[in-house]
């Protein structure tokens, strides 16, 4: 992904779609504005960060940053029932 990147909506989710907004040397920056207009940040994201990040449901790991270049994983954390109760 490159500066200007859309990471898409997940179905059913109140976040995204979020655009790398710019890429650095060792971090990245990504922002977020919803139909409402309320904008979300996730700012000076680091491959060694120790984790994604998490935003309604969606998380955001950037994996590696090559140049102007920025590898990252985006998926969908839903709680799960337990087995036992509700």
């Amino acid at each position: 992904m490159t500066k200007g990147t859309e990471i898409p909506r997940a179905a059913g989710l109140r976040a995204g779609p979020f655009t790398v907004s710019a890429v650095g040397a060792e971090d990245v920056d990504l922002s977020s504005v919803d139909a409402s207009g309320f904008t979300s940040n996730l700012l000076g994201q680091r491959p060694d960060q120790r984790g994604p990040s998490t935003v309604n449901e969606l998380s955001i790991a950037v994996l590696a940053i090559v140049g102007d270049r920025v590898h990252g994983q985006e998926r969908v954390c839903r709680p799960q029932r337990r087995r036992d109760g509700p």
